[in-house]
């Protein structure tokens, strides 16, 4: 074992210096002399690139004088730098043919391949498992047939290869290398790691319209667990598998209680970056539920109140809804009902007509309403009967909170504040 590891060490060492010193060559020959017209054989189509620069530099740097054998010089040198093979060279001018022979001195040894996955959990996991699958059996092919002692020159020609590779595979992954030799095996060790751009956080943003602000809000807070092994993959990795990610939240989302009583339509878009967003609209097919507390400030005789929604979308061409409305004053407890109908003639503009009671008096509806928040929102009331006006003009600040520039033209003071509490 003592004497394996010193022809391990050795092996090393000489390959350095090998190294060193052909790209010593390399780099003065292409700096002085333009590269002549060399070809090789008997070695892989991936190595001939790297094997053929070097003997160019070799090549370029041997005089061409009759005293000086240059092809038998150019042997001898390339018998040193590129071990594991025997090198036979066929003359046609300046354009000489150098042929490969594997020369397996301590018989053919079959290399080991062995692919290290990192530490992911969860949907990454599965992913990472898939990407990498047959890519052990790529790297075999490129090297089963290269005698064990050429490693120690091939390396890096192979990492080159590799990257190729795995940048297809899975994008966004660095990966480093290993090369264990022995007198009886050879053992490649491939170990990947993230790059530097990670996902650092995963912030869901639930928009709808149609489910309660205390639904939406359970969605999300159960989507950030749910996706957290996400963090820490690469952002560009994310990027390949964007679509799988939808697809995982979309069927995360539809299987929630709430979600599939209320057969809702889930629509996910996933933006990966460092912060990446994960945006879903979720929306009943037929049904619409709120829940809100208002308040007034600066409006005579308006106090605070509670209200609840429920519309029902009709099955047509376009989207129209019928729906039911209840207010509670919480100063007299009086209540006001509202039924009505309205329909989207273009993107979040709503017109309808209701009827009120206890007036018992009917009226023109029109609201612009964003889906969402952090924008702004109005909404007109009109009845030709008791010539009354209602309108608001507000800011959605967050999925609980709005704030409104409030109108209303019965009683002295007919413009003011209404803040709103949405549950």
């Amino acid at each position: 074992m003592l004497k394996a590891r010193k022809k391990i060490k050795l092996i090393s060492v000489s390959a350095k210096c090998f190294r060193i010193f052909a790209l010593c060559i390399l780099f003065f020959a292409i700096s002085i002399n333009p590269c002549h017209a060399l070809s090789v054989s008997g070695i892989p189509d991936w190595l001939k690139p790297a094997v053929i620069r070097s003997l160019n530099a070799v090549w370029s740097e041997i005089p061409n004088s009759p005293e000086i054998d240059r092809e038998g010089t150019l042997r001898i040198v390339a018998s040193r730098l590129f071990s594991g093979y025997d090198i036979n060279i066929k003359s046609n001018n300046e354009e000489p043919e150098i042929f490969f022979t594997a020369n397996y001195e301590n018989g053919k040894i079959i290399p080991d391949i062995k692919l290290i996955t990192p530490e992911l959990r969860g949907m990454a996991s599965k992913w990472f498992e898939d990407d990498i699958s047959g890519i052990d059996e790529q790297i075999f092919e490129l090297v089963k047939d290269l005698p064990q002692n050429s490693f120690t020159w091939a390396d890096e020609a192979l990492k080159e290869k590799l990257n190729e590779i795995i940048n297809e595979k899975l994008p966004g992954w660095e990966f480093s290398q290993q090369i264990f030799i022995s007198q009886t095996s050879t053992l490649i060790n491939i170990n990947f790691r993230p790059s530097s751009k990670m996902i650092l956080a995963i912030n869901p943003e639930l928009y709808s319209r149609t489910l309660p602000v205390m639904i939406k809000s359970d969605l999300s807070a159960k989507l950030i667990p749910a996706f957290s092994p996400l963090i820490g993959i690469p952002v560009e990795w994310a990027t390949k598998h964007k679509s799988d990610i939808e697809k995982t939240a979309r069927e995360f989302l539809e299987d929630r209680n709430s979600v599939e009583n209320l057969h809702a339509d889930v629509n996910v878009n996933f933006i990966p970056d460092t912060i990446s967003n994960l945006e879903a609209r979720v929306d009943s097919k037929n049904f619409m539920f709120q829940m809100w507390v208002a308040a007034y400030a600066g409006i005579e005789d308006r106090y605070p109140e509670i209200g609840t929604f429920f519309g029902y979308r009709t099955n047509t061409g376009f989207n129209a809804e019928i729906y039911a409305e209840v207010i509670l004053s919480l100063n007299d407890f009086n209540v006001v009902h509202r039924i009505g109908g309205r329909f989207e003639s273009i993107d979040k503009l709503w017109f309808g007509i209701e009827n009120q009671w206890p007036d018992n008096k009917y009226f023109f509806r029109v609201q612009y309403m964003p889906l969402k928040i952090r924008r702004p929102y109005a909404w007109w009331r009109f009845s030709p009967e008791l010539e009354a006006h209602e309108a608001a003009l507000g800011y959605r600040i967050d999925d609980h909170m709005s704030l409104e520039i409030y109108y209303y033209n019965k009683g002295e003071d007919k413009l003011g504040l209404r803040g709103m509490w949405h549950l």
